[in-house]
């Protein structure tokens, strides 16, 4: 826990400088007084944690928060891909950082051998984690622009850092931040959502919006379109701010619930039907 000693309370203050200059609603939050309150609940360990806490929601949003220690963890789950008729299905779970190689290798061998007419990217039920497994995976059906753009995070001055994919590299910016296939299909994909994909899974569905013969299907997702960093501090106690909102290749920013295009109860089989007028 944190709070009984003096580099804690600089580390904090440290923290506390990054949360009100970048979080996404930091004007909501009296700073003044914020830091009051932080300062009073020193030597009380939950005391500090919950006021951390209530600062940080407060200027971040729902996506921001506080953490302890990561557990230990199994094994993870990883992409898969099934035949559906002509149709290849890429099951897309959530990915831990700590998982990515495994994830990476794991998805591209999968979608490699597909071999298919179509495509389906189920991101149902992915909770996020790192974007940037997930779109080293799907990088063969991502189409994107041709200066590489396949989306954006956007600050709260609208300040933009563009994802792109380039020559088999995903940049953040200039900063490359995972390898890729350099392969690329062809036929129409179809995207399926639904209220439990969020944070890096909507990520991943914001990187197809706009790309042609894309469509998403299924029911809106939970909205954490945000981009948020984490701000380690003393005792294992992590603080996670929302910094930026999601932007598509079209220059739309997100920032809440991600709507599809085909709004459907049986999303995959909608996708497989309609497909079939699109290839």
């Amino acid at each position: 826990m944190i709070g009984r000693a003096g580099r804690d309370r600089k580390a904090v203050e440290r923290a506390l400088d990054v949360v009100q200059e970048r979080a996404l609603h930091s004007d909501r939050v009296d700073w003044p007084q914020a830091r009051e309150e932080v300062a009073a609940a020193f030597g009380d360990p939950e005391a500090l944690e919950l006021a951390l806490f209530r600062i940080v929601r407060a200027a971040g949003g729902p996506h921001s928060g506080l953490r302890g220690r990561a557990l230990a963890h199994g094994a993870p789950e990883l992409p898969a891909v099934r035949m559906e008729g002509d149709a290849a299905v890429l099951t897309l779970p959530a990915c831990a950082a700590r998982d990515a190689r495994e994830y990476e290798a794991a998805g591209q061998k999968a979608l490699a051998g597909a071999g298919a007419a179509q495509w389906v990217v189920d991101l149902r039920g992915n909770g996020g984690g790192s974007m940037w497994p997930m779109l080293a995976v799907v990088a063969p059906l991502l189409r994107p622009e041709p200066d590489g753009a396949i989306g954006a995070f956007v600050d709260r001055t609208g300040g933009s850092t563009p994802w792109r994919l380039l020559g088999g590299v995903l940049l953040l910016g200039r900063r490359p931040m995972a390898r890729a296939a350099r392969d690329s299909t062809s036929g129409p994909v179809a995207v399926l959502i639904d209220g439990a994909t969020a944070s890096s899974g909507e990520a991943v569905a914001v990187a197809f919006r706009g790309a042609p013969d894309v469509r998403s299907y299924g029911s809106p997702t939970l909205g954490l379109s945000t981009g948020t960093e984490t701000l380690p501090l003393p005792g294992g106690v992590v603080l996670t701010v929302t910094t930026s909102r999601f932007a598509d290749r079209t220059g739309q920013v997100h920032g809440g619930r991600i709507t599809p295009d085909v709004p459907s109860e049986d999303p995959l089989s909608m996708a497989l039907w309609d497909s079939q007028g699109l290839s």
